[in-house]
């Protein structure tokens, strides 16, 4: 289920692991858990996680998402 792309998205965005930290209200051993071990945090730390780094929870845990939906032998296109 996870991707976990954190560190880079991290990194990308020039945020120290402390200051993260701080920014999501958990403490750094907690986002280098997830960064170096790949620890699943709980969905209301994704989504702290996320609005500190300004980005889609999706773009930095979650795998691709796929694009229809088969069902009953056809395939319905969602946008």
């Amino acid at each position: 289920m996870l991707n976990n792309k954190l560190r880079e998205t991290r990194q990308a965005v020039g945020m120290s692991v402390s200051e993260l930290a701080r920014r999501a209200n958990t403490t750094r051993q907690t986002i280098t858990n997830i960064e170096l071990h790949g620890s699943e945090p709980s969905g209301l730390l994704v989504i702290t996680i996320s609005e500190a780094l300004k980005k889609d929870p999706r773009d930095i845990f979650f795998k691709s998402v796929v694009a229809h939906v088969e069902q009953n032998g056809s395939s319905t296109a969602y946008a």
